[in-house]
């Protein structure tokens, strides 16, 4: 082999070195890239995650807050027609 053909041997190997280079570091941030989306979906996800947590607490605190009133209404409802039964009845006797 005369050293033209084997310097041309040579480069056709370096650029086939370098094009599987090229394809690795091409691939390799095309998955960085993915992975950057998958972390900042992850992190989205646990900000509303927390969110939703929150707001589901408040909402079980406010129906809290409904059974205790739904109750005083309730007392008083059954306060009132019993004083209502209690006038009825001391006038239907007299």
């Amino acid at each position: 082999m005369t050293e033209i053909n084997k310097l041309d041997a040579a480069f056709a190997r370096f650029e086939k070195a370098l094009g599987l280079f090229e394809t690795a570091t091409t691939a390799h941030v095309e998955e960085r890239g993915k992975l950057r989306a998958a972390v900042s979906g992850a992190d989205f996800a646990q900000r509303d995650h927390a969110k939703l947590q929150q707001q589901l607490e408040q909402v079980r605190e406010k129906a809290a807050e409904l059974v205790d009133t739904s109750k005083q209404a309730a007392g008083k409802i059954d306060t009132a027609m019993g004083r209502i039964r209690s006038v009825l009845h001391s006038n239907s006797g007299a």
